[in-house]
């Protein structure tokens, strides 16, 4: 296991997107994500798993597929992000923020290139997802977080975001907090430049919503604005527009 730094490939940075998937508890969905990530794996990219004090084999599932691992001293998953953020960052131009649960389309990385060099602008970006569940609730839920995410330039880690290396240093660095480092980090880097929204949705499973999707949206709404009153943010997109984040991603889940 590793503990400082991740070795790269002899690929040039310019080349590479750096994975981070922070993880604790996730060995039954940890192959399915990483096997998702091949195109990444096959390109020489490195792939990350940062366990977050898990007491499962989450660390062994992502040494078997050929992650790196590193181990987090804390079961907080910002805490981790920033943690593999910054043991890559420094050698690489683009960070790809992936949870555990997730699974990457195909095509993800070819779109995350194409789309960062034709918009040389851009902060970063999101692939956006599809909640594996048939209920048309679940395609609302979906329209709601898309138009926050590409309007409001407000996307969340369940949209699976990508980063420069470059913006995120210009802003200040990764959030080192436990929670909200997805929102944290969207607010920070649209003061720099433009999120891009790729519509290459990643799949997630229900589970963030099994307390009710109506009640975990309303939550999520109340905490996000909570968190930027606190913050001394307004709550209105720079062009305006009413700041209330659309959505039901469940903020203390993957």
């Amino acid at each position: 296991m590793h503990n400082g730094p991740v070795s790269l490939s002899s690929t040039s940075a310019r080349d590479l997107i750096a994975v981070v998937i922070p993880a604790q508890d996730e060995a039954s969905r940890l192959g399915r994500c990483l096997e998702s990530l091949s195109p990444f794996l096959r390109a020489g990219d490195p792939v990350i798993v940062v366990d977050a004090c898990s007491a499962d084999a989450t660390a062994e599932v992502a040494a078997r597929a050929g992650a790196a691992v590193l181990r987090s001293p804390t079961r907080a998953r910002g805490l981790a992000l920033a943690r593999g953020f910054e043991s890559v960052a420094p050698r690489v131009e683009v960070v790809f923020l992936v949870h555990a649960d997730m699974e990457v389309p195909a095509a993800a990385r070819a779109r995350i290139r194409e789309v960062l060099a034709a918009v040389p602008a851009a902060v970063g970006g999101a692939l956006g997802h599809r909640i594996l569940d048939d209920r048309w609730r679940f395609r609302w839920v979906e329209v709601g977080n898309r138009f926050r995410a590409d309007r409001w330039q407000l996307p969340y880690g369940d949209q699976a975001q990508f980063v420069r290396t470059d913006a995120v240093a210009r802003a200040g660095g990764f959030p080192d907090q436990s929670e909200m480092e997805d929102l944290e980090l969207s607010l920070r880097l649209r003061t720099l430049g433009p999120w891009v929204y790729l519509d290459c949705p990643v799949t997630i499973p229900p589970r963030h919503w099994r307390n009710g999707v109506v009640r975990t949206t309303l939550r999520n709404w109340i905490r996000a604005l909570s968190y930027r009153a606190k913050a001394g943010r307004p709550s209105a997109r720079r062009s305006g527009g009413s700041g209330v984040p659309a959505g039901g991603q469940n903020r203390g889940g993957t």
